[in-house]
């Protein structure tokens, strides 16, 4: 998903580092390459090329900038009517305080953390980055939350920043879905034929049959292969676990 850079960016953020200077916001970078006047584009780029959510946040859930089309806000606020607004007023009180707490925890701690969760129903990685103003003081915070990518799950654990469990997550349409139907789900993924499952679960075919037209249903899949994207996007399977045919030679398996 792109993100149209938001036309107030500017008076809530100028810059990667909010105050820094361009040495401290390209740390890590090769004494060579300098933010300079560029500092201003490489915020475009990440707000406008990256696919991820981008928000920045201050210590009362306060919302300082956001990226058009951020995927985290529940109760249908735009970019426009989110500056200013608190995380309270744009999703639930649960999930709020839980995400406030860890934006409070990288204010304390100065340092990076990282969430893993399903947001919409997709995997998500999250990174909750400090900014730092003139004075060297961190009052904001910069969130980038986007799905789970292939390099995500071949991340050396040791070079990650500090990672925390979110407990209260958005399962967006499996929430819908009986244990039973995420069980044939992650099934069909993995390319079961109907009458595979049926034989795994002790079921009939017909039962079977009557929980993937549910599935289909409830998740507005035409197919057996959205149905497996779906899992694998909710992380119910790994991708490498996943057959993902043509609808029709999938059919064929039935």
């Amino acid at each position: 998903m792109v993100n149209p850079i938001h036309p107030h960016a500017s008076a809530a953020i100028s810059s990667p580092g909010s105050g820094n200077s361009s040495v401290a916001a390209a740390r890590g970078l090769p004494a060579a390459v300098s933010l300079g006047i560029n500092a201003r584009e490489v915020w475009d780029a990440l707000a406008l090329d990256s696919g991820a959510d981008v928000c920045v946040i201050d210590g009362d859930g306060r919302i300082l900038y956001i990226a058009p089309l951020c995927s985290w806000w529940e109760k249908g606020a735009s970019d426009q009517s989110a500056i200013g607004r608190t995380m309270h007023d744009l999703i639930d009180r649960d999930k709020a305080d839980e995400r406030l707490g860890i934006i409070r925890l990288v204010l304390k701690s100065q340092r990076p953390v990282v969430s893993y969760s399903i947001w919409r129903g997709i995997r998500t990685r999250s990174v909750f980055r400090p900014l730092f103003d003139d004075a060297g003081i961190a009052r904001s915070v910069l969130v980038l939350s986007r799905g789970i990518v292939p390099a995500d799950e071949a991340r050396p654990g040791h070079l990650e920043h500090q990672v925390v469990t979110i407990r209260h997550e958005d399962r967006g349409d499996l929430a819908r879905l009986t244990p039973r139907e995420i069980e044939v789900l992650s099934y069909i993924a993995r390319g079961l034929t109907t009458q595979r499952i049926a034989d795994v679960l002790g079921r009939s075919r017909k039962t079977i049959e009557a929980h993937r037209l549910a599935l289909g249903a409830k998740l507005n899949a035409r197919n057996r292969v959205e149905l497996a994207r779906i899992a694998i996007d909710a992380g119910l399977i790994a991708p490498d676990s996943a057959v993902l045919e043509a609808p029709d030679r999938l059919a064929n398996l039935e």
